[in-house]
């Protein structure tokens, strides 16, 4: 078979066509190697011709196999087994395009690489390390009064934004950046702990109208410099400088080039003096106090004062106005909807002016979630994701929402990105731990909410992610210890010190109940948890006649009626509240309450269809949450309630069981109304005598463990 095809080879002359090339092609190669520095052109005339040569050598093969290049001209050459001469047919052309083609993509994909390369290296760009992940520290301030630490954090702030907009390339958040570098660590040692390949930083001086900007990127393992270069231009140029760092930085650790232009800054203005405005706004915005809310929201207005087309700068502004919102977590001076309407106008006016600002769209997620419109809130966190992969918030606030719409797989995929980007920051570490409480993960969620103490011990975040953790275990004297601490950090948040009165009333000290109390509200459940019956009613009839249109004053008043009191009037509450909550809010996950509380009072005036499509609702929520892989006590409850209401007693104990086995001990457990249908036997007896116990015994842990911490 080899003899014969040698043979055809001999036969079809084509050595005697492919050497002359290969001959041609070498001295081709030898004149141009002359001639390009001898006429001083560019070195990749050199590669271009290489390139073009080797690329035509497959053609040239192929077409000797069925031509011979002879002085006349291309002759047909037949084949052995050919009476007649048969036409160059459609086949073989086909298979003649795809050699040209496939010659044509390897050639051009080589000299590219080779252009790139030496590109690179014109520039002082070329190092032997490529990275996908990086950081940018604050740079150093190196004004003489040392006086532009707004400039020097705004630009890394700025680069941090460019730099996530590039595909390919992981870049750590801002926020978990600056905290490491406030603690003086070295940027290797801040690139090992954010678990980045390099780490970008360096220092910024701003005399009179100049710019210096002087800047070293730094291998996090080995702690190197792999480049530095300065930067000295007008300050009316440093939307330029922006983009040359991030190009070159690119242009360091990808395998690839970017040619100028192909980075533009995001943050462009026509007035540096609106520029200067604007990065001390976002100095004001990442105090992340209310005062310090207020003076952001003022400069950003000045900003656009200054530059009435500056789209970052509206950005900003609307970011900011939501964050003033009296909402949880946030810093309480606006209502709710008028904080929603300033800012979707600040960002109609940041689209018109750009829409490809990734934050932009996050904040656009944000509005649109406050307004429970979740499918377009979702729509826009994915378009910021898509437009800035490394946007941490954006990633943060899908897992917010995702949980909320009880998508928790995609939530938790959400929350681990985002905490891979932003790895250091209070909320994504809090959001983690809880994702993870919710998983039934509690040693992993713990460490998180331990390093988070330990990281920011100024912080009382990580105090309240211990305290929820040991709840949903059921250790609820640690629990108490956590709130404690919290309140102690924060004493004028809320949400802690309600917390904290929670948990006490839980495990029954009501003595320390009554020494902290503040609020008048509260008091009804002092007096529930003291048995004190007529002060409670008392206080609950104020309330309703205080906040007649607030359907859950009237659901609490009602439960508190079927729990220890007039049950026809519960009843009636419970019902005259269930038209005015929306449909969210009615099958509120994890305890699908209040469905589950009206669905009992629903059964109890015969309105059984009723009653059975909310049972139904639940069955369903309570379903997808275990698909999820979910698992807490309240769950657990939920469906021995669920059992009790379609009279499945064994099901109900069981559940009942499983509940108290992940750690539920609701001291209400053995008055709840929706299983007193289940028959009082021995083996129930003894699961409300061991909640008894359970608390009793939490109880002394706590005054053991809130005593010794007030000696400390």
């Amino acid at each position: 078979m080899l003899m014969k095809f040698f043979a055809e080879v001999r036969r079809r002359r084509v050595l005697q066509t492919v050497i002359p090339y290969i001959g041609v092609v070498w001295l081709v190669l030898q004149v141009v190697s002359v001639i390009v520095p001898m006429l001083n052109l560019h070195p990749l005339v050199s590669t271009f011709v290489a390139v073009l040569l080797f690329c035509g050598f497959p053609v040239v093969l192929y077409l000797a196999w069925y031509f011979d290049f002879t002085s006349e001209g291309l002759v047909r050459v037949p084949a052995a087994n050919e009476g007649e001469l048969k036409p160059f047919g459609w086949g073989k052309w086909t298979v003649l395009m795809s050699i040209l083609g496939v010659s044509i993509f390897s050639g051009y994909h080589f000299f590219d690489e080779v252009r790139t390369e030496v590109a690179k290296q014109e520039e002082g760009v070329a190092i032997d390390k490529t990275s996908t992940s990086i950081a940018v520290i604050p740079f150093r301030d190196q004004s003489p009064d040392v006086d532009q630490a707004y400039l020097a954090e705004g630009l890394a702030e700025e680069l941090t934004a460019l730099l996530g907009k590039i595909s390919g390339l992981q870049v750590a958040a801002s926020s978990s950046s600056f905290i490491l570098a406030e603690k003086n660590l070295p940027a290797a040692d801040i690139g090992r702990r954010l678990a980045v390949d390099s780490v970008l930083t360096g220092s910024v001086r701003l005399t009179g109208d100049r710019l210096r900007v002087r800047t070293e990127l730094i291998d996090s393992e080995k702690g190197t410099v792999l480049w530095s270069e300065t930067f000295s231009r007008a300050f009316t140029d440093v939307f330029v400088i922006e983009s040359e760092i991030a190009r070159s930085v690119v242009n360091l650790l990808e395998d690839r080039y970017l040619e100028k232009g192909e980075v533009s800054s995001e943050a462009k203005t026509a007035s540096t003096d609106a520029y200067v405005i604007y990065l001390k706004g976002r100095e004001a915005y990442r105090k992340q106090t209310t005062e310090s809310m207020k003076q952001a929201r003022k400069l950003f207005e000045q900003a656009i004062g200054l530059d009435p087309e500056y789209a970052e700068a509206y950005v900003a502004l609307a970011d900011t106005l939501l964050l003033l919102e009296k909402g949880q977590s946030r810093f309480g001076v606006l209502d709710t909807e008028i904080a929603i309407k300033l800012a979707d106008r600040e960002l109609e006016k940041a689209f018109v002016r750009d829409q490809n600002i990734a934050r932009a769209y996050a904040i656009q997620g944000k509005s649109f979630e406050l307004k429970q419109d979740f499918e377009r809130a979702l729509s826009s966190y994915d378009k910021a994701v898509t437009l800035n992969p490394s946007l941490a918030l954006a990633h943060m606030w899908r897992f917010i929402l995702l949980r909320q719409i009880d998508r928790h797989p995609e939530a938790l995929d959400a929350i681990e990105m985002a905490h891979e980007l932003d790895p250091v920051a209070i909320t994504t570490t809090y959001n983690l731990g809880i994702a993870l409480t919710l998983r039934g993960n509690f040693n992993e969620a713990d460490l998180l909410f331990k390093q988070l103490i330990k990281e920011q011990p100024e912080s009382p975040v990580g105090f309240t992610g211990l305290a929820n953790s040991y709840f949903m275990q059921g250790e609820l004297a640690q629990s108490a210890k956590q709130w404690k601490l919290a309140t102690e950090i924060s004493p004028d948040n809320e949400n802690y010190y309600y917390g904290y009165l929670d948990l006490l009333a839980t495990i029954g000290m009501t003595e320390l109940l009554n020494k902290l109390d503040k609020n008048a509200e509260y008091q009804a459940t002092i007096y529930l948890r003291t048995e004190r019956y007529n002060e409670l009613f008392r206080v609950m009839d104020f309330q309703i006649k205080s906040n007649p249109d607030d359907p859950w004053v009237l659901f609490e008043a009602g439960w508190y009626q079927v729990l220890v009191g007039n049950k026809k009037k519960g009843i009636d509450l419970l019902l005259n509240a269930m038209p005015q909550f929306t449909e969210h809010e009615l099958f509120s996950m994890p305890m699908c309450s209040p469905a589950i509380e009206i669905a009992w009072a629903l059964k109890q005036v015969n309105m059984v269809e009723e009653a059975k499509r909310k049972i139904d609702r639940c069955e369903k929520q309570l379903f997808s949450t275990k698909q999820n892989g979910l698992i807490d006590s309240f769950q657990d409850y939920l469906a021995a309630r669920l059992a009790a209401l379609k009279n499945q007693p064994s099901a109900a104990n069981l559940s009942l069981n499983f509940a108290i086995k992940n750690g539920w001990r609701e001291w209400w457990t053995a008055k709840d109304p929706l299983l007193a249908g289940l028959e009082r036997t021995e083996e129930l007896l003894e699961t409300f005598d061991f909640i008894e116990a359970e608390l009793a015994s939490e109880k002394a842990k706590a005054q053991q463990l809130l005593a010794s911490s007030e000696a400390e």
